[in-house]
């Protein structure tokens, strides 16, 4: 008996029905994955406070190659350079004027995390409240001498007087250099307005200065390793809280401290080598994307290539930290007692009354 076509109905709604739900699915795939709908064909802008060239800028540069990849949509990327008042210019920048749609980020100086204690006036951003992605490396911070400098140690730079340059009162380069003059009685005479460490070692080699009391470690091994092998260089001091397996035999700073205000005082500006290069976005990112920022930076630190770029250019990455774990350290270092703040403050301002 020939089948009705009554009899071919169901099969016909079962198929409409799977091709229905097939395109509903479909529909619901494709609308998925938001993070990866505003991504593709964006071009994110990474800012950076520092001059061209530096160690910042290549950190910077370096992240924004290969992050991208790890970030849904696969966005480019450009650099912009901010330089000024140790990387307050793109600090403030970022936190009132960028857009907070997740479309940018920066890396600033280390400093930035104290800033708005240390420097009120021209912080304009609360760092607790800035979208912290993550740091690529803790990098402690030396102080050198060239090899022609009257003094070649740290007990001899507090008998004899030498011209030391950096950045600006927030630099640490200026900042530690005056709680050492202060505080241990070294006789540094501090030379500020050179715009980075690269214009600070420019004026080392043409014998405008006698050293630098706070650069970063990695960054003479990047841009200076002809100083370390040929011995141009003494390294005097180190700044972390515990010796760098490069520098066994360089004196710490922190045991200068002979009473608490002095220990306290030198944690409160040592405290941002442990996030030595901070990347953050604006306050108020959307949370599934700056959660989509964090992860991308945590697979890239991962990531063989950068890995392999960064001993390239003589970095490292050491121990890098997460977005959340950075923003934990930072609301800790916001919380620091006002009579440390007050004291290192009262320091750097009679070196700025002086200068007058």
């Amino acid at each position: 008996m020939r089948p009705s076509a009554h009899h071919g109905v169901p099969r016909l709604i079962a198929h409409w029905s799977s091709a229905a739900f097939a395109l509903f699915s479909g529909t619901i795939a494709a609308a998925a994955d938001p993070i990866e709908d505003f991504y593709k064909g964006r071009q994110m802008t990474v800012i950076v406070g520092s001059t061209t060239g530096g160690i910042y800028d290549i950190y910077a540069r370096l992240l924004a190659k290969y992050i991208v990849n790890y970030i849904p949509g696969k966005p480019a990327t450009v650099i912009e350079n901010r330089d000024g008042a140790s990387g307050l210019v793109a600090t403030n920048h970022v936190a009132n004027i960028s857009p907070r749609d997740g479309s940018m980020f920066a890396i600033s100086l280390s400093g930035t995390p104290t800033a708005p204690l240390m420097y009120p006036d021209q912080a304009k951003f609360d760092a607790a409240k800035l979208s912290w992605i993550g740091s690529i490396t803790k990098d402690p911070y030396v102080g050198y001498v060239w090899h022609t400098s009257p003094a070649q140690s740290y007990e001899e730079m507090k008998k004899t007087p030498i011209f030391v340059g950096s950045n600006s009162v927030g630099a640490a380069g200026v900042d530690m250099a005056i709680l050492s003059n202060a505080m241990f009685g070294t006789k540094m005479r501090i030379i500020t307005g050179y715009p980075g460490s690269s214009e600070t070692k420019i004026a080392l080699e043409k014998g405008e200065i006698d050293g630098t009391f706070a650069n970063s470690w990695g960054d003479i091994k990047a841009q200076r390793m002809d100083w370390i092998r040929d011995r141009k260089i003494k390294v005097v001091i180190q700044h972390g809280f515990s010796r760098h397996k490069d520098l066994p035999d360089v004196p710490l700073i922190m045991d200068e401290a002979k009473n608490e205000m002095d220990r306290q005082a030198l944690i409160f500006m040592l405290a941002r080598q442990e996030f030595s290069k901070p990347f953050f976005a604006p306050p108020g990112v959307p949370a599934a994307r700056l959660t989509a920022l964090r992860r991308a930076f945590d697979a890239t630190m991962k990531d063989k290539g950068f890995l392999a770029d960064v001993a390239k250019a003589n970095l490292v990455v050491d121990d890098p930290m997460t977005g959340e774990e950075l923003q934990a350290i930072v609301e800790k270092v916001a919380a620091t007692p006002k009579a440390v703040v007050d004291r290192v403050q009262s320091l750097l301002a009679d070196f700025v009354a002086a200068k007058r």
